[in-house]
């Protein structure tokens, strides 16, 4: 077990991690595209929603 942790920590100090600015602007870009698909997604069903009540009411 020991040996493990030992192994998951050289290979954690080979890791190449972004700097502050590029996770901050990849954070913005995930976060944006949430919303815009959480938009269209929405849209597009209360879209279905509507056709089905009018199908259903006549």
């Amino acid at each position: 077990m020991i040996t493990y942790f030992k192994n998951v920590a050289s290979e954690m100090k080979k890791v190449t991690w972004l700097s502050w600015k590029q996770t901050n602007r990849e954070t913005v870009a995930v976060i944006a595209m949430s919303i815009i698909f959480g938009v269209l997604i929405g849209a597009f069903d209360w879209v279905l929603k509507q056709g089905v009540n009018f199908l259903v009411a006549h």
